[in-house]
Order: C-alpha cells, then sequence, then structure tokens
C-alpha cells in the first residue's frame, strides 16, 4: 500500500518535474518568442516612428507646397482679378475707340465734303479770276484807250481854243457863236460822230461852283469824260454834281484829270444809263 503510494508520488512529483520543465520550457521558449517580438515590435515602432517622422516630414513638405499654392492661387486670382479689371478697361477703351473712330469718320466725311467744297471754291474763285483778270485787262486797255481818247481831246480842245482865239481876233461879235458852233463841231473826229457833243462855254458860277458838261459816256466801264480840267480847278478825287436840265440825277468822282478836261468814276446809286452827253456838271465846293 505504501510502495503503490510512494509509486503514486513519485508519479506525481515527475509528472510535477515534467510539468515544471515544460513549463520552464514552455516559458523560455515563449520569452524568446516575445523576445523576438518585442525586438521585431520595436523594429517595427521604429521604423514606425521613422516613417512618421517622415510622414510628418512630407506632411510639413505637402504643408508648405500647399501654402505656397495657396499663395500661387491668391496671386493668380489677383491676376485674374487685373485681367478681368484690364478686360473690363479694355472693353470700355474699345467702345471709346469705336466712338472715337466713328466721330473721327465723320469728321474725315465732313472734311471731305469742306475738301471738295474748297476745291469747287477754289475752281469758282479760279475762273472768277480769270474773268477779273480779264476784265482788268479790258479796263487797262479801256484805260489806255481812254487816255489817247483824253490826250487826243486835249489837243483838239487846244486846237480849238487857238481856232477860236483867232476867229475872235478877226470875226465880228455876231459872228462868233456860228464859228463856236462850227469848231465845236470839229472837236470829235467824223470816225466818232455818234460821240460828237456841243462844247459850251465853261462857266464859272461863285454860288454854284465851276460848271461843264458831259463829253461822253463810258457804259461799260461806268465812267464819263467831261470839259473840266486842272485850269478850272478840278483835282483827282473832287466830287461834281450832274445835273440834267434842272434835275440833280446824282455825283460822280474825278480820276483822272489833264488841263482842260477829265475822267470820272460814278458814284451809285447814280449809273451811266441815266447820264447824256452835254448833261452839266458842277464842281462841289
Amino acid at each position: 500500500m505504501l510502495n503503490k503510494a510512494g509509486k503514486t508520488l513519485t508519479i506525481f512529483i515527475v509528472l510535477i518535474i515534467v510539468l515544471l520543465i515544460s513549463s520552464t520550457s514552455i516559458g523560455f521558449y515563449l520569452y524568446h518568442v516575445e523576445e523576438r517580438l518585442n525586438k521585431k515590435t520595436q523594429a517595427d515602432l521604429d521604423t514606425s516612428h521613422a516613417s512618421e517622422l517622415h510622414l510628418q516630414s512630407q506632411v510639413k513638405d505637402l504643408q508648405t507646397q500647399l501654402n505656397l499654392e495657396e499663395d500661387k492661387n491668391k496671386e493668380d486670382d489677383a491676376k485674374i482679378n487685373n485681367l478681368l479689371d484690364e478686360q473690363d478697361l479694355n472693353e470700355g477703351l474699345r467702345t471709346a475707340l469705336k466712338k472715337e473712330n466713328a466721330g473721327l469718320k465723320e469728321q474725315i466725311e465732313n472734311l471731305d465734303e469742306a475738301r471738295d467744297k474748297m476745291k469747287s471754291d477754289l475752281d469758282d474763285a479760279t475762273t472768277k479770276l480769270a474773268q477779273y483778270q480779264q476784265l482788268l485787262k479790258n479796263s487797262d486797255d479801256k484805260s489806255k484807250e481812254l487816255e489817247s481818247h483824253l490826250a487826243t481831246l486835249a489837243q483838239n480842245n487846244k486846237d480849238l481854243q487857238a481856232k477860236v482865239d483867232d476867229l475872235k481876233s478877226h470875226m465880228q461879235p455876231t459872228d462868233q457863236l456860228t464859228a463856236d458852233q462850227q469848231i465845236a463841231n470839229e472837236v470829235i473826229p467824223p470816225s466818232q460822230a455818234n460821240d460828237k457833243v456841243q462844247l459850251d462855254k465853261i462857266v464859272v458860277n461863285p454860288q454854284n461852283g465851276t460848271q461843264g458838261h458831259i463829253l461822253s459816256v463810258d457804259t461799260d466801264a461806268e465812267f464819263v469824260v467831261f470839259n473840266l480840267g486842272m485850269k478850272q480847278g478840278v483835282k483827282p478825287d473832287d466830287l461834281l454834281s450832274v445835273y440834267s436840265g434842272q434835275d440833280y440825277l446824282g455825283d460822280v468822282k474825278a480820276t483822272r484829270v489833264q488841263d482842260e478836261m477829265a475822267a470820272a468814276d460814278i458814284i451809285p446809286p447814280l449809273s451811266a444809263q441815266e447820264i447824256r452827253k452835254n448833261d452839266t456838271v458842277i464842281l462841289k465846293p
């Protein structure tokens, strides 16, 4: 009984020892496994920490890049706003330029019309200038003809006066009128018979001024020739009144004055059509 109990105890002890050994072995094994796991875990933690640091660095870099991108976006937004403002400004300028171009186009059209009108006026002025030059030439020709005519009349008048003086010295007073009439008919040559005038004696009236008569009338150039000159006190630019009988017609202004005759321009409203040969002219005081 004791042996059996001892065997049982021994077996129990052996089992306990085996269990202890097994537990110890298992403990050592587990310890080593746990140590390896701890090392691996620590390595993983170190790797994770390094990765975390790397990731944090990357995050910081990304954050920096993000901030840079945000700043860049802000700058881009500002540029876009500036571009939009410039676009609006350019649009306004384009509209203003369109209006200005329209105004300039209208001004150019007006200038073209004005230029055409000026060209037309210039052509008309050129034509009128040619006409005036022709009229001036005709006037010069008539002036020369008038001066020649005045010179001829002056010479005829001198010859007439000499004949009158000679006849007065040889003829009776009753024959004087006939002689004066005959000599007066010789003042104008036969080729100008239609311009012949009677040369009456010049009368000086203290109240009415020196009187004479119209010798000829030029209706084209609007001037007259009369038988008063420097000897009778007529000077250039003197005014003379023209009478038809007792009717006052108007005034003329002396322009070319010789010794015993002169030419005068007709002062409007008096016209050459109203004056006749032998009308009276009176020098105004």
